[in-house]
């Protein structure tokens, strides 16, 4: 008879960020340092992790170990990172998904470029968060202003200014000239509005857009990024040739990033082996009961805390 309830299939995972892999090697260092009576051998010998790797791991050299009789380098793997992670009990946030790489590509290209562009994306994937972690790694001249419902056009131009570093001071043309001079001043300078479809109803807050584009132009980038269908409402009011709107989706529109809806696989994979899920059917099961990233996190953080909890 055929066995009904096979043993669950292990998953693999997704390669490491190289942040995951700093802040486990700085975890490792304050571990060590508040704990006198371990030695890095210690150490070495409690993770599991090969000591010369550990070496090279915690003088952040994991991308230079030598081979051949040092005629050669090669990466350390992951394993011996996640055997540190286990061993010093650390839950990582920051993965590297689908939209997170769409998002970090995007924003990579426009700041090393000047470019002007629109990402587009359902709530829960991750836009937020993913723009975060890119200022996060590229703090020099990536400024970001998250955009709110009771933000006014005025106090939209009033952030921007603050975001850039310029007194929000004068009137709105005043403002955005010394935004403008600020960012064409600073290298890579790179302009990115989260959260834009609150602004859509807004025709002056599109038009200082245009404005700081048609000032900035070649010189700096501007990013607009929303959720609902953010694109197709441009185009809808460009269609109508509602103030503005036509030459903004024709300057930021030409090659938008859409983000897929829904979980990635593979994704669904890596996330849920850092919270102990690690098999095929809990993984299939959670893809099919979440809807996006956003509540794949918190089931997987309730039910830590759950377990926890119980313990």
């Amino acid at each position: 008879m055929a066995n009904t309830n096979p043993k669950p299939t292990l998953l693999q995972h997704k390669s490491m960020l190289e942040s995951h892999k700093s802040l486990i090697a700085k975890e490792a260092a304050a571990y060590l340092s508040s704990h006198q009576d371990v030695s890095a051998g210690k150490l070495a010998g409690l993770s599991g992790v090969n000591p010369s790797y550990l070496s090279y791991i915690l003088r952040g050299e994991w991308n230079a170990f030598p081979i051949k009789g040092g005629k050669a380098t090669t990466q350390i793997g992951d394993t011996h990172f996640l055997k540190l992670q286990h061993y010093l009990g650390l839950t990582l946030e920051v993965f590297e998904t689908k939209p997170f790489i769409d998002i970090h590509f995007a924003l990579a290209q426009a700041k090393q470029n000047a470019g002007y562009s629109i990402i587009d994306g359902n709530t829960g994937q991750g836009k937020t968060f993913a723009v975060t972690e890119f200022q996060r790694q590229h703090p020099a001249g990536t400024y970001v202003v998250k955009c709110a419902n009771s933000m006014t056009p005025r106090m939209m131009v009033q952030a921007i200014a603050v975001a850039v570093g310029v007194l929000p001071v004068g009137d709105n043309n005043t403002i955005l000239a010394a935004v403008a001079v600020k960012m064409c001043a600073t290298p890579y300078a790179l302009l990115i509005l989260d959260e834009s479809e609150v602004m859509m109803k807004k025709r002056l807050a599109i038009g200082f857009i245009k404005d700081l584009y048609d000032r900035v132009e070649n010189r700096a980038g501007i990013v607009i990024m929303g959720a609902n269908d953010l694109l197709a409402t441009m185009k809808a009011r460009a269609a109508k040739n509602i103030e503005s709107f036509p030459q903004v989706v024709r300057r930021f529109g030409a090659e938008p990033v859409m983000l897929a809806s829904g979980i990635d696989r593979d994704d669904a994979v890596a996330i849920c082996s850092t919270y102990g899920v690690t098999t095929t059917r809990e993984v299939t099961q959670l893809i099919a009961q979440c809807e996006n990233y956003g509540t794949l996190f918190s089931t997987l953080k309730k039910r830590k805390n759950d377990a926890e909890a119980l313990s």
